[in-house]
């Protein structure tokens, strides 16, 4: 009888638990049939015509636009130093020192004889000058009297090479102190204080010019075509190319550059033109000697239709995006597209102006199955 009892209890609770397993497999298969029929939102954006400006990238490099070495125009020891390596320095800032005291002593010297002679000019002119009433009197010979206008005249050119050599050892004084002839950043000292210089030590230091700052580029001559068809050329009254800087990090320097040089000719040894354009460098983020590439635009506007790469998915038969029909299913339409222009595909062909595009949950997406539209304005920037 109890084991009899036992069975009993045993079946009834197999029965419930099979009845609550029943029950939750059915409230799950109704759950995954629910979420296969519902209707995914997804957003979308218009296919749009947008002006912009054609560009290529050229591989240039940052240059000074003034670099000048400072050299010894004297001989003597050098003194001191009145900057440390790496400082901006101002245009007229005294930045070396030569030893002084050997041109000082010239300068003094050249004041006095200047003095010495002046003196002896003045004497010279009194003595032609009673001379003259003397003469006239028979007082004193002719003879003594052409030497007296003799030693006046010799007077006037002693003065006259006092004067000269005063303003040559004002000159070499003068070079006693080295000074900035720009405003720049001014690198190592290549000879060391105490050390003595000649007009032949050749570079002192060097001050490099560091804003404004060039970046030069060149083209070979299919490129030279281009830009002159793409109005990358302007005429003499037009608007200047502009251009951009990208870094060898791939970071695109904030300041626009100005295109403002190219040369006259094409190099017959690399088969090259230059071209030039100046950027403001007050961050002084831009090293001259530093290798970057160049992005030059045209100032021709162009009418284009875009789609944002990040929404475009690609198979066998090509590049595509998910467009939205007049019964709202998804379905995937290919295009041709002629080149990029900063994040966009530039449509060629398959796209039209107006079609709606899926811009979210592109991967999840089944063709021809039902979406919910939510539409977004889609943004570009225009160069």
């Amino acid at each position: 009888m109890k084991k009899l009892s036992t069975i009993v209890i045993i079946a009834i609770l197999a029965a419930i638990a099979f009845r609550f397993i029943n029950i939750k497999f059915g409230e799950f298969q109704r759950t995954k049939i629910a979420k296969a029929n519902a209707v995914p939102s997804v957003e979308v954006a218009f296919v749009e015509e947008h002006d912009i400006s054609k560009s290529i990238e050229i591989a240039g490099r940052i240059e000074s636009t003034d670099k000048v070495d400072l050299v010894a125009r004297i001989d003597g020891y050098l003194q001191k130093k009145h900057f440390s390596e790496g400082d901006f320095v101002k245009k007229g800032q005294v930045l070396l020192t030569i030893e002084p005291t050997q041109y000082l002593n010239n300068l003094n010297k050249a004041r006095a004889d200047l003095e010495t002679a002046k003196a002896n000019l003045y004497k010279t002119t009194r003595d032609y000058e009673r001379g003259a009433e003397l003469v006239k009197k028979d007082f004193i010979s002719k003879s003594t009297y052409d030497s007296l206008y003799a030693d006046k005249l010799s007077a006037a050119a002693s003065v006259k090479a006092a004067s000269a050599a005063l303003a040559e050892a004002q000159r070499n004084y003068g070079y006693t102190k080295i000074k900035s002839p720009i405003d720049g950043k001014i690198g190592s000292l290549n000879i060391q204080e105490g050390n003595y210089v000649t007009v032949a030590s050749g570079t002192l230091a060097t001050v490099t010019k560091t804003n404004p700052i060039y970046v030069k580029y060149s083209v070979d001559s299919k490129q030279f075509d281009e830009l002159k068809n793409n109005d990358f050329l302007p005429q003499k009254g037009q608007e200047p190319v502009k251009v951009d800087v990208i870094l060898s990090n791939g970071k695109v320097y904030p300041i626009k550059g100005t295109q403002d040089f190219f040369d006259n000719q094409i190099s017959t040894t690399t088969g090259t033109i230059d071209f030039r354009a100046t950027i403001d460098n007050s961050n002084n983020e831009l090293i001259p000697g530093d290798f970057v590439k160049v992005k030059v635009y045209s100032n021709k506007i162009n009418k284009v239709a875009l789609v944002p790469q990040d929404v475009a998915l690609q198979d066998s038969n090509g590049r595509f995006v998910y467009t939205v029909n007049e019964e709202g299913l998804a379905v995937p339409k290919y295009f041709e597209d002629m080149g990029q222009y900063e994040n966009y595909w530039i449509i060629k062909k398959g796209l039209e102006v107006g079609d709606k595009y899926i811009t979210t949950g592109i991967t999840s997406l089944m063709p021809n199955k039902k979406v919910k539209p939510i539409e977004q304005q889609a943004e570009v920037e225009n160069k």
